[in-house]
């Protein structure tokens, strides 16, 4: 008797066991997916307006860059592929062949306050990034963002034309910023 009832429990714990880890499953789609899935619904749209002062108390306004191809990028000081991909952005940021093809680069930091961004910045090197500081989340919530870093191009149109979300997307991303830049 003892035997059948260890058995049934064991059943049934495993039963139980399974069907929990199921359930989880189903909640826990892959992030980046998820992540891309919402911010790309925004592609072939009107990129959403922001007005944002930089971390050097400047202004940076979307609409104020009509008829320029403009990279959006959403990171953080403390999200290791952010590090990782932002030496990149900085790179495109400060490449004058593009800029003078109309590239406007924009690094909307992502709800962190301006001392700890700028320690990260010059102790990083990065110097040509104009750096719009989100310290609420609207700009992220108007992108859809769930994932950083998470990169969105807009081409002259104004129009959202690719978003890339993760680290090690360089060479994706170059081309469609050349891309962005021959179209008239």
């Amino acid at each position: 008797m003892s035997s059948f009832f260890s058995r049934r429990g064991f059943i049934g714990s495993t039963l139980a066991l399974v069907a929990a880890a199921g359930v989880t499953a189903s909640f826990l789609p892959s992030s980046v997916s998820a992540a891309e899935n919402d911010t790309k619904s925004l592609v072939g749209k009107a990129a959403p307006d922001f007005d944002l002062k930089t971390v050097d108390g400047k202004s940076a306004k979307l609409s104020d860059q009509k008829g320029k191809v403009v990279l959006i990028d959403f990171w953080a000081t403390w999200c290791p592929p952010c590090v990782k991909s932002l030496p990149h952005v900085n790179e495109l940021a400060g490449k004058k062949a593009l800029t003078e093809k109309g590239l406007v680069v924009y690094a909307v930091n992502a709800r962190e306050k301006a001392p700890t961004v700028e320690k990260f910045i010059d102790s990083k090197g990065l110097k040509n990034l104009t750096i719009p500081m989100d310290a609420q989340g609207a700009t992220m919530g108007a992108y859809l963002v769930q994932g950083i870093p998470t990169t969105v191009v807009v081409g002259r149109d104004g129009k959202v034309s690719n978003v890339f979300v993760g680290s090690g997307n360089d060479a994706n991303i170059d081309a469609a910023v050349e891309k962005a830049l021959a179209a008239k």
